[in-house]
């Protein structure tokens, strides 16, 4: 007699996981309802789309019943159902068949629904760009090339080769990359320099942009790295350079230096 999957797989328990057809499935955008989520406006993206038309949807999602409307109500998962029905529309225009979406039943009431919620968004914990680039290199060690990690990892093959480059780097690189001092992006034109000058450049990238976020941490960093100028290398040639240097560009040269002054 053929063992069950529970037993099969040595498993303690089981669950209802139950496959849904995405436009079956309630999306709420009523702003006042208990599990509305401002990001069911999100724009699609296209990475996703292609990634759940090659692989479907791997990880399920939680749907609750409405017991006022009878509606299959999505608590957790609003991007795989949103992107399932944009690959839906494609691979039935393509003459495949559409896809279905595993999901977990959850009961109780819709305050008990945006807990479930919030939990799944806030403990997910995000894979670190130096374990994406090790994944990556696997893959390729494996036979796969770099559209196939792109569609494999929901990105950009640009963004494939950015994050590939950061095993190039030297270990001060990938430590302010993995501590989001600098973004990948930084890390790719850095991978080209020998390693003394990467160790050099992060530590000046560092000081760049201390106390700062967002945009002006970008702007102080892209100065540092030469965008639209030479890449200074040494402490020397930023204080040569500060000697001629205006506006935002000299500024960012006084914070590498670490002569910011407060309120400058």
């Amino acid at each position: 007699m053929a063992k069950s999957s529970k037993d099969a797989y040595g498993a303690s328990g089981q669950t209802n996981l139950l496959m849904f057809v995405p436009e079956s499935l309630h999306l709420i955008t009523e702003r006042t309802h208990p599990l509305y989520d401002e990001r069911v406006h999100l724009p699609l993206e296209e990475s996703m789309v292609l990634n759940i038309m090659e692989f479907g949807v791997l990880q399920p999602i939680m749907v609750w019943k409405d017991p006022e409307t009878g509606l299959a109500c999505v608590v957790a998962g609003r991007q795989r159902v949103r992107h399932a029905l944009e690959a839906n529309v494609r691979l039935m225009a393509e003459g495949k068949e559409p896809l279905q979406i595993p999901g977990v039943v959850k009961r109780g009431s819709a305050v008990r629904m945006a807990g479930y919620r919030d939990s799944e968004n806030e403990i997910r914990q995000a894979d670190t760009p130096l374990g994406r680039a090790k994944k990556m290199s696997g893959h390729l060690d494996r036979g796969h090339d770099e559209n196939d990690l792109a569609l494999m990892f929901g990105c950009t093959v640009k963004t494939v080769r950015d994050t590939l480059a950061l095993l190039e780097c030297t270990q001060a690189v990938q430590q302010a990359v993995e501590s989001g001092e600098i973004n990948a992006t930084i890390a790719r034109q850095l991978a080209d320099l020998p390693p003394e000058e990467q160790r050099e450049t992060v530590a000046q990238l560092r000081q760049a942009g201390e106390g700062a976020k967002g945009h002006e941490k970008s702007r102080r960093q892209r100065l540092v790295m030469g965008t639209d100028k030479p890449r200074l290398k040494t402490r020397k040639q930023i204080t040569n350079a500060l000697d001629s240097a205006t506006g935002d560009y000299a500024a960012a040269l006084r914070w590498v230096l670490g002569e910011a002054q407060e309120g400058s």
